[in-house]
C-alpha cells in the first residue's frame, strides 16, 4: 500500500480545511488536504461572511476577490420582514451593499445602513455571498502554495495516532487502491459527522435539534430560479425576506440578486420533505404566483447548538463543524470555523519549524472552545427570538385592528433584527483573556456585548483597527509577529527585539507609528501583535523582549 508523508494532514476541504491549508501554505509548511467531493458544492448554504472573516481574507490578500462575489454591486443587503413577501412590510434592517462596503473600506466613510457610522471600526464590513462561490476561491488560493497538496475526491476512512505521528487511511471516491497518509499532526475539518472526532472518542455537548415554530427541527431548503419574482414581491430588493404569519412562514434568500433564490421552510411534525410541493409552498410564502423553476432541494435540521467536549487530543485537532455545530441564526458557524483555523495555523507552523514547543498547541483549545460556546449561545438566543415569535391571524386583517397588530409585530421584529445582524461585538470582540500565551493585565475587562464593540487593546483581544498615514494599520503588520512601537524606538531596543526574535527563530516586523490618537487607542508604548492579529502583550518601552516572545510562543508562561 502506497504511503504519502507530510507535516499536517487536513481531513475535510470546506472553508475551514481550505483556510487552514492557506495559513500553512503561506508559511511553507507541507500539508495534504483530503476532501471526498471532487467539485465544490453546488447548493447554497452559509451565506454570511463576518467582518472578522473578511479581515482574515484581507490578511491573506484576497478579500477583494471575495467581496466581488455574490449580489450585484449596489444591491441592498437588507433584511426585510413581511406578512407574505408580496404583502405588508413589517420591518426592514438596512445593510450596505457590497459597493457601499468597498467604498467605505477605501475612504474610511460611506453608507453604513442601520449599522451606524462608528459601530463597526473595521476595514471590512460583513459580506453576503454563498459558500458555494467562496470555496472555489479558497481552492485556487490554497493551490498556489507549493507546500500544499489538495487531494480532491479522496476520503479518509480511518485515523490512528501514536507518539510519533498520525496515519489516515484513504480511499478514492471513484474507486481505486486505498493508500496511507502519514503526518506529524492531523486536523479534522470534516463536518458534524466527523470521522476524526469519533476516532478521538470526543462527543458534542449542548442543545440538539430544539423544536420551535420556525428554525427548530426538520427544515427544507428549496433552490429555484425565477425571472419575475422581484416583480411579484413588489418591494425594494433585499438579501433576506422573511414571511411571518400564522399559516406559512418562510425565509427567502437572494443568491445572485437576479434570478436564483433559496427558500427555507419548516416541516411540521410527521411531515417529510417529499410531502412538500415546492411550487405551492413558494406561492404561499410570497402570497402571489410567479414563474418557478426548481433547481434542487435539500432537507436539513435546525436547532443544533453543540460544542465538542475537547478540540483535540495528542496530535489530532478538531476545527469547524467537527468542533461546533450551529443553528444558522446569526450566521456564525462558518465564521467561527475560519477563526479556529487561523488560530491553529500559525501555532502548528511555529511548532513544526521548532520555533515553539508542542505545548503551544494546548492554547488552541484554551482560546477557541470558549469562543465556540459564546457563539453557539448567541445563535441559540437568536433562534429562540425569531423561532418562537408568534404571529396572530389579525396581522393580515384589514382595518385599524390589523394595522395595530402589524405595527406591534413590526416593533418586535425591528428589535430582533437589530439584535441578530448588528453584531460588531460578536464579530470583532473575539478575545482570549484567559490564555496562557497572553499577558495578564489587572482590572476588569469590558462587558462582552454582541451588539456593541468597544475597541480595546487589552492583551488577548483583536488588535483595534486604525488608519495610519492613509493606510489600514492591519495592512502594515507582518506575516508573523509585529512589534508596534509608539514614540521613539532607540536602535538598541530595536536590536534587542530582533535578537530575541532571531533567538526564537521567528519573523518579527518592527512597526513604528507616530500617531497620538492610535497611541491612545492602544494604550501603551509597545504592543506585541500575534500572527492572527490578536495582542499578546503591551507595555512600556525598554521591556525585556526575550521573556515576552518566549511567553507568546508557549516557551514560558506569560502570567
Amino acid at each position: 500500500m502506497n504511503t504519502m508523508q507530510t507535516e499536517v494532514a487536513i481531513v475535510g476541504g470546506g472553508p475551514a480545511g481550505l483556510m487552514l491549508a492557506i495559513e500553512l501554505g503561506c508559511r511553507d509548511i507541507p500539508c495534504v488536504l483530503l476532501e471526498e467531493d471532487a467539485d465544490p458544492p453546488a447548493f447554497p448554504k452559509a451565506n454570511a461572511t463576518s467582518a472578522r472573516t473578511m479581515e482574515h481574507y484581507r490578511r491573506r490578500g484576497f478579500s477583494d476577490e471575495i467581496r466581488a462575489l455574490g449580489l450585484p454591486l449596489d444591491y441592498p443587503q437588507d433584511v426585510v420582514y413581511c406578512t407574505q413577501l408580496a404583502e405588508h412590510e413589517l420591518a426592514r434592517f438596512r445593510i450596505p451593499s457590497r459597493g457601499d462596503a468597498a467604498r467605505r473600506g477605501e475612504a474610511g466613510s460611506g453608507d453604513t445602513g442601520d449599522y451606524g457610522s462608528d459601530a463597526w471600526p473595521t476595514p471590512e464590513l460583513p459580506h453576503r455571498v454563498q459558500q458555494m462561490l467562496i470555496e472555489p476561491v479558497l481552492r485556487r488560493r490554497a493551490a498556489v502554495y507549493p507546500s500544499v497538496r489538495l487531494c480532491l475526491g479522496q476520503r479518509a476512512v480511518a485515523v490512528e495516532q501514536d507518539e510519533q505521528g498520525v496515519t489516515a487511511m484513504v480511499e478514492p471516491e471513484g474507486g481505486g487502491p486505498a493508500w496511507r497518509l502519514s503526518a506529524r499532526y492531523l486536523v479534522g475539518c470534516d463536518g458534524p459527522r466527523s470521522l476524526v472526532r469519533k476516532s478521538l472518542g470526543v462527543g458534542y455537548s449542548g442543545q440538539g435539534s430544539e423544536q420551535r415554530d420556525f428554525f427548530g427541527g426538520q427544515m427544507l431548503s428549496i433552490y429555484f430560479r425565477s425571472r419575475r419574482l422581484y416583480d411579484a414581491i413588489g418591494k425594494q430588493p433585499a438579501w433576506q425576506y422573511w414571511a411571518v404569519n400564522a399559516r406559512q412562514r418562510g425565509l427567502l434568500i437572494a443568491v445572485d440578486g437576479i434570478e436564483t433564490f433559496l427558500l427555507a421552510v419548516q416541516l411540521a411534525p410527521g411531515q417529510s420533505p417529499g410531502d412538500i410541493d415546492p411550487v405551492a409552498t413558494a406561492y404561499a410564502v410570497v402570497g402571489r404566483e410567479f414563474d418557478f423553476e426548481l433547481i434542487d432541494r435539500l432537507p436539513w435540521v435546525a436547532g443544533y447548538t453543540l460544542v465538542a467536549d475537547r478540540m483535540g487530543a495528542g496530535r489530532v485537532f478538531l476545527a469547524g463543524d467537527a468542533a461546533h455545530l450551529f443553528t444558522p441564526t446569526g450566521g456564525m458557524g462558518y465564521n467561527t470555523s475560519i477563526d479556529d483555523v487561523v488560530n491553529l495555523g500559525w501555532k502548528l507552523a511555529a511548532v513544526i519549524r521548532c520555533e515553539a514547543p508542542p505545548a503551544l498547541l494546548d492554547s488552541y483549545e484554551r482560546e477557541r472552545r470558549p469562543m465556540a460556546l459564546r457563539n453557539t449561545a448567541f445563535a441559540r438566543r437568536m433562534a429562540d427570538s425569531i423561532g418562537n415569535l408568534r404571529a396572530g391571524a389579525d396581522i393580515e386583517a384589514a382595518g385599524e385592528a390589523g394595522a395595530r397588530a402589524r405595527a406591534e409585530l413590526g416593533r418586535q421584529l425591528a428589535a430582533h433584527v437589530a439584535g441578530e445582524f448588528n453584531i460588531p461585538g460578536l464579530q470583532l470582540g473575539v478575545r482570549y483573556l484567559d490564555s496562557p500565551i497572553v499577558a495578564a493585565e489587572s482590572g476588569p475587562a469590558s462587558h462582552d456585548d454582541p451588539n456593541r464593540y468597544e475597541p480595546l487593546a487589552l492583551p488577548g483581544s483583536r488588535a483595534p483597527h486604525a488608519i495610519v498615514r492613509g493606510k489600514v494599520l492591519f495592512d502594515l503588520f507582518g506575516r508573523d509577529f509585529t512589534l508596534l512601537a509608539f514614540g521613539a524606538l532607540p536602535a538598541s531596543e530595536r536590536e534587542a527585539w530582533r535578537a530575541a526574535a532571531d533567538e526564537c527563530g521567528i519573523g518579527l516586523e518592527v512597526l513604528e507609528v507616530d500617531d497620538a490618537a492610535v497611541r491612545v487607542l492602544y494604550g501603551a508604548e509597545r504592543v506585541l501583535i500575534r500572527p492572527d492579529h490578536h495582542i499578546a502583550w503591551r507595555g512600556i518601552a525598554g521591556a525585556d523582549a526575550r521573556p515576552l516572545l518566549a511567553g507568546a510562543l508557549g516557551r514560558a508562561r506569560m502570567r
